[in-house]
């Protein structure tokens, strides 16, 4: 009986030892268990950095994984050399994953453009393309459109790259301005004044007003001190003077009380005839119910006195 049972043992274990030999000889990684549960077996991702692309792509293909190359400027790796991986060196992976080469293309040259009198997004396209940064600086300009490049540096025809710094001066356009108080002034000289502060003239109305004197301005739209960007439009009211009168009956009234109803009415009398009292009206040049603007004559003819 301790015979049989030392032979069962002793045939166990070549069992096992043949079963282990099998799955060492299929699994080539030394993953008997993948081999067993059918997965596929894990390897180490190599360090690639600093290779050549054949290199790397021969070390990846080695070690039963896939090469995918892509490529990017860099400043100090050499043009061909690998400078980035994925998954990192010493990660274990499936077998036949899929590991991305970054190569480099070698430094980014390019040659700064002519922007000076060009929008930006144009000038700066051959930087955008390739990555090149560089920065803005924002000026207002009463002369240059906004988004339009004023400056530069380096100046244009200069090869760069990445490392270089690389700025442009670009207008914002014209600032606002607040709007005159031109009131008071003529129409003519209003307009003068706004054009020169960068306005433009607008709808102009007249207006009577008795308190504003004929042709000078009476207001603005928009109001004098509203903020606004050059080039508006701005309206101006100009007064035509105090609305027309109508001229009253004088026959037969006084000089005294004629000349004062005139006065009030802001016409002028033109007297003639009378005695050293004055007299009284007896005929008047324009007629009762004549419309006149302030300001005109109206002729009076005195008798007796």
């Amino acid at each position: 009986m301790r015979w049989a049972r030392g032979a069962a043992a002793v045939a166990v274990a070549v069992a096992a030892l043949g079963f282990g030999a099998w799955l060492l000889a299929w699994s080539p990684n030394l993953d008997p268990i993948g081999a067993v549960t059918g997965e596929p077996p894990s390897v180490e991702v190599p360090d690639l950095s600093g290779l050549a692309r054949p290199r790397a792509v021969a070390d990846v293909e080695v070690a039963d994984l896939v090469a995918d190359v892509e490529t990017s400027f860099s400043l100090s790796a050499p043009r061909g050399a690998v400078i980035d991986q994925d998954p990192p060196a010493g990660t274990r992976v499936p077998a036949g994953t899929t590991v991305t080469i970054v190569v480099s293309r070698g430094v980014s040259r390019v040659e700064m453009p002519d922007a000076i009198g060009r929008p930006l997004e144009e000038a700066a396209a051959p930087l955008d393309e390739i990555g090149v940064a560089y920065s803005v600086e924002s000026v207002s300009s009463e002369t240059v459109a906004d988004g339009v490049v004023i400056d530069q540096f380096p100046e244009a025809g200069q090869r760069v790259t990445e490392a270089d710094s690389i700025s442009f001066v670009v207008s914002t356009g014209p600032d606002p301005r607040a709007v005159l108080d031109v009131r008071g002034l003529s129409g003519d000289g209003a307009a003068f004044a706004l054009g020169a502060a960068g306005f433009v003239i607008g709808e102009v109305e007249f207006r009577e007003d008795p308190a504003v004197v004929p042709g000078a301005l009476i207001e603005t739209t928009p109001p004098a001190g509203t903020v606004s960007p050059r080039d508006t439009a701005v309206d101006l009211v100009i007064s035509s003077g105090p609305p027309p009168v109508e001229v009253p009956s004088l026959s037969n009234r006084s000089y005294a009380d004629a000349l004062a109803t005139l006065e009030g009415l802001g016409l002028v009398a033109n007297v003639s005839g009378g005695g050293a009292s004055g007299g009284t009206v007896s005929s008047q040049s324009p007629a009762a119910g004549t419309i006149l603007p302030v300001g005109s004559l109206v002729a009076l003819e005195l008798r007796g006195g």
